[in-house]
């Protein structure tokens, strides 16, 4: 009785990893785009007057800041100029520069985008006063390398 049981079970698991299609299948279009396509900049500092319950520690806050981006695809650069929202809180405004705010991008569908040298992770605090480069790929493997630059107006 085991070894018909065995026997059915290799059966059933030899034809559940096979496919009963082997032709005829459409060639799916690979996406192209290897492009930026806006920009978000946001600014995280310390509310000294919120406590976390939990711990007892001060509360960490993120704000997304206006910014006004150029997109020139054709030269693969993004030009971001940021001002501050109404609801910025007073008490950071002496502390706000170009050298911790959070840059995060939206690229082309399918596409990655890494640090090209050593230009900071996107979605991380990091320095802009200066601008970076970050290679974008395509999902058919071409690429291009884009220029981040970031202007702050108080």
């Amino acid at each position: 009785m085991k070894y018909i049981k065995f026997i059915l079970m290799a059966v059933v698991t030899v034809f559940s990893l096979t496919s009963c299609l082997e032709s005829g299948l459409e060639e799916l279009d690979t996406y192209t785009g290897n492009d930026i396509t806006s920009s978000y900049v946001y600014y995280r500092y310390v509310d000294k007057n919120v406590t976390i319950p939990a711990s007892g520690q001060p509360a960490v806050k993120q704000l997304q800041l206006n910014s006004k981006q150029t997109i020139d695809a054709e030269n693969a650069t993004c030009d971001i100029t940021v001002s501050l929202p109404q609801n910025f809180p007073s008490a950071e405004l002496e502390n706000i520069s170009l050298s911790a705010l959070i840059i995060a991008v939206q690229i082309s569908t399918a596409a990655v985008i890494e640090p090209v040298g050593d230009a900071p992770k996107l979605g991380a605090p990091a320095d802009w006063n200066q601008s970076h480069q970050y290679k974008v790929m395509a999902a058919n493997g071409q690429t291009k390398v884009w220029t981040i630059r970031v202007v702050l107006n108080k």
